[in-house]
């Protein structure tokens, strides 16, 4: 966490955390959205898609819902990738 105080009051970001895991994860040139996925949206099965190492699947998850801790706006779309 970055913290930081001025006459306003004091702000609490990880946005260090953040850009350090979109680094992490190849990321880091993706535009940003002002709303992550539309609710009622239904993942399916990419059945022609190639194998994913469910480690690193697991840990962009892990990464992405530490951050929902400050960020409950984000929520719903991190839980609906982590049902997959």
């Amino acid at each position: 966490l970055q913290i930081s105080q001025n006459p306003k009051g004091i702000f609490i970001n990880q946005s260090k955390y953040a850009l350090e895991s979109l680094k992490k994860y190849g990321s880091e040139s993706c535009d940003p959205m002002d709303t992550p996925m539309v609710e009622k949206s239904k993942l399916d099965e990419d059945k022609e898609g190639k194998a994913v190492d469910p480690s690193h699947y697991r840990g962009m998850i892990g990464t992405l819902l530490y951050l929902t801790a400050s960020r409950p706006d984000l929520q719903f779309a991190i839980c609906m990738c982590a049902r997959y």
